[in-house]
């Protein structure tokens, strides 16, 4: 580790001495360059609009355009573009990491390390991720603790979503595609028009269905598939030229039929529950391996389902020299997984696991210019949410014909209610005319109060599985805040250097059967404390060659402490907070337009993330057989879901076949080293390294107005896992894993007017 960071260190000022050169040198512009240039993109980063090269963060931006030409529909589809982001669907909630942090998906109740904002309005809720993108402007990654800017539960980053609003002008377009190798179709539409000189609207909507991609050879249907329905509805108003209110509701529903789980080894023939498992799913053609197919049944059938429902308004007012920003939003999620915990065709363990959250938010904030050169913005930010979670877990033995595993139903509510309040202060000074300096400061107040009951009818399974009525309340007071450095060299290079905080507040555990054995047994609580992150970052972002080279660069290096982790120490899930981590790397992404035909781009990054000090955490899968998680500690053992390295590339080419028809053709890969889903670090607990391989290619009117396009993804057919864990009851070096979607085609035609 120490070497890890000199080199980083020494890499650092090497970036430094290479960025005064870049600085000191002009570049000759080639001819026709101006044709050729890169467009400014725009963000938010910093709560107020800047270019991405102004932002003294390491932001990655994924556009709305971009979206919709590839056809990223989806969340996980996102990772494939923006380095050190990780998202993967599991049976509990998603879990996405931003440089090898981020919170276990096995503890329904934990909160994102990763803060999610549509628009502005933040979202505690991992389930409200499980709908699709619909008429979006950019999406903006801010890797690194945001405590300061964002607020809490941003220690690893935050996601901003920014949709499309809407304008002065008419606008509509229509976008209709049918899926090819495995069967859908996919829909949308939007209009945006002015109603009068002071009123107009945006309405946008979106419908498809993704057949399923695992083929389940038991029962002869595919699993997986999905259907999707979304629609929002905006009313701006602006009667004066200096305030402008708008008004915005959305709905989104997702329903995904059968399940993705497979097995990764089922236990050897030592193993008696194993074989009935085996030879009730097929015998020697039973799924053993991952792959696109399954044998397996579900009693009841295995059905996620999300429902999302948002409203806010947003206003902005601009008297004299103030800038004052309202924003009241309230949101609500409903949404219920049923599926086989055992993937086979004995219906031994199934799972019902509900939630139904509620959300209201409201900030306010004023900026102004306070002397030439330094702005300051003022603000609060409210928050009271409740969150009910059920999980039901169905042990199905005997009606399942295998008396070892008698019949028995384990009940566990769980009910939490929450608010906070949390001023902040922002600082914009411009030092000279070169350096300029931004600084943030936040706290935050947070009140939290649960409840967790577990309630077994039947047989016991397993024996301390005991029943609990507990109650609690947390309250908390985090602090945290951030200063950077910005130093222009030229308009088009610019460095800087970050230190930036962020805090997870803690929580209770949820749903956990051995909740009151573990704290009898002094191995565990009802709570678990806050999480702290404190980051470095040095960074530069620089357009060359007559502004057709972007290269962002940055280096980083955080620091954790109290890590929240859910780790499964061989027979059940283990919820608290480790000792310390740390994650240190590089990530750069450049993006190339050299002519009017040729787009080039690459994001790469290196990670290495790592358990300072782990007390307690689980044994490894080929620890000796002397080494109990009392005794053991995951000292330098890599942090869950945190690849060593990605990359991604594209090559793009737009070339004008008439003077009014254009072919565009896209090829993109992007490369991800072995990533460890369990703290055992066993390889059946992992993912693999793989390359995926994406595909587009289109004819389009060269003022945009239609087109049609053959889209690919994952055209190498790559198996790749999203979560991974050991089989309850099997045990015997049995493994399921989830599988994300094969290959898939598309064909999609759009019109604009």
């Amino acid at each position: 580790m120490r070497k890890t960071g000199l080199g980083l260190l020494l890499a650092g000022g090497a970036l430094f001495a290479w960025v005064s050169a870049a600085g000191a040198q002009t570049t000759a512009p080639a001819a026709g360059a101006g044709d050729a240039q890169l467009s400014d993109i725009i963000v938010t980063a910093t709560k107020e609009k800047q270019t991405l090269q102004e932002v003294p963060i390491s932001v990655g931006v994924v556009g709305g355009k971009q979206m919709e030409q590839q056809g990223v529909r989806l969340f996980t589809d996102l990772q494939s573009s923006v380095p050190n982001l990780q998202i993967d669907n599991t049976n509990g909630n998603y879990a996405i990491t931003i440089r090898g942090l981020g919170s276990g998906s096995s503890n329904l109740a934990f909160e994102q390390s990763v803060g999610l904002f549509v628009d502005g309005v933040y979202s505690s809720r991992a389930r409200s991720l499980q709908v699709p993108f619909l008429d979006v402007e950019r999406v903006e990654v801010v890797r690194g603790p945001q405590g300061a800017l964002f607020g809490k539960n941003t220690n690893a980053g935050a996601i901003s979503i920014i949709t499309r609003r809407p304008t002065r002008d008419f606008e509509a377009e229509a976008r209709i595609g049918g899926e090819l190798a495995q069967g859908g179709f996919n829909a949308s539409t939007y209009v945006s028009a002015p109603i009068s000189d002071t009123l107009a609207i945006r309405l946008s909507g979106e419908a498809g269905r993704a057949d399923g991609y695992i083929d389940n050879r038991l029962t002869g249907q595919k699993d997986n598939g999905s259907k999707y329905l979304a629609g929002r509805a905006q009313v701006l108003w602006q009667p004066t030229s200096n305030f402008e209110a708008l008004f915005k509701i959305e709905a989104f529903r997702n329903q995904v039929d059968g399940s993705n789980a497979v097995f990764n080894n089922l236990g050897p023939a030592t193993c008696a529950l194993c074989n009935l498992v085996r030879n009730a799913s097929g015998g020697v053609n039973a799924q053993q391996y991952p792959g696109f197919w399954r044998t397996s049944r579900g009693n009841p059938p295995e059905i996620d389902f999300t429902r999302s429902r948002t409203a806010s308004l947003t206003l902005n007012w601009n008297p004299a020299d103030w800038n004052i920003t309202s924003i009241t939003a309230f949101q609500k999620i409903n949404a219920s997984r049923t599926f086989n915990t055992i993937p086979g065709g004995l219906p031994l363990l199934n799972t019902l696991q509900a939630e139904h959250s509620t959300q209201f938010s409201q900030e306010v904030r004023a900026a102004k210019s306070i002397i030439d050169g330094v702005k300051a913005t003022f603000g609060v930010t409210y928050t009271h949410a409740d969150t009910s979670i059920l999980q039901d877990v169905n042990y199905t033995g005997i009606a399942a014909g295998v008396a070892t595993v008698p019949d028995g139903l384990a009940h566990r509510p769980f009910d939490q209610t929450t608010w906070s309040i949390s001023p902040y202060a922002i600082l914009d000074a411009s030092l000279t005319d070169r350096l300029k300096f931004n600084g943030s400061l936040r706290y935050s107040y947070e009140d939290k109060s649960a409840r967790a009951q577990s309630v077994f009818t039947g047989a016991r399974r397993p024996a301390n599985n005991l029943d609990y009525d507990i109650s609690g309340e947390r309250r908390e007071k985090l602090w945290d805040y951030s200063a950077r450095l910005r130093y222009e060299f030229s308009k088009q290079i610019y460095a800087y250097v970050s230190y930036a905080t962020g805090t997870k507040g803690g929580g209770f555990i949820s749903n956990d059967g051995l909740l009151l054995y573990n704290i009898r047994n002094n191995n565990g609580r009802f709570d678990f404390d806050s999480e702290r992150a404190r980051a470095w970052e040095l960074g530069t972002k620089m357009r060359l060659l007559d502004r057709r080279l972007d290269v962002d660069l940055a280096l980083f290096r955080t620091r954790f402490k109290n890590l929240q982790v859910s780790s499964y120490n061989g027979t059940a899930f283990i919820t608290g907070n480790a000792a310390e981590a740390t994650a240190q790397g590089v990530e750069i992404d450049t993006r190339f337009h050299p002519n009017r035909i040729v787009t080039i781009g690459f994001a790469g990054a290196y990670l290495d993330a790592k358990y300072d000090d782990y007390p307690g955490g689980p044994c490894v899968y080929n620890a000796p057989a002397t080494c109990t998680p009392a005794t053991n500690n995951l000292a330098g053992s890599p942090l869950v879901r945190a690849p060593e390295w990605k990359g991604s590339g594209y090559l793009q080419l737009d070339v004008p076949v008439s003077d009014t028809l254009v072919v565009t053709a896209r090829g993109s890969a992007d490369h991800t080293t072995r990533s460890y889903m369990q703290g055992d670090l066993n390889p059946l607990n992992s993912q693999a390294p793989y390359t995926r391989y994406d595909a587009r290619l289109a004819i389009h009117d060269s003022r945009d107005k239609w087109e049609i396009a053959l889209i690919g993804r994952n055209l190498s057919n790559q198996v790749i896992v999203t979560q991974a864990f050991n089989t309850p009851l099997l045990n015997n070096n049995s493994h399921v894993v989830m599988i994300a979607p094969p290959r898939t085609i598309a064909i999609e035609a759009m019109i604009r007017y």
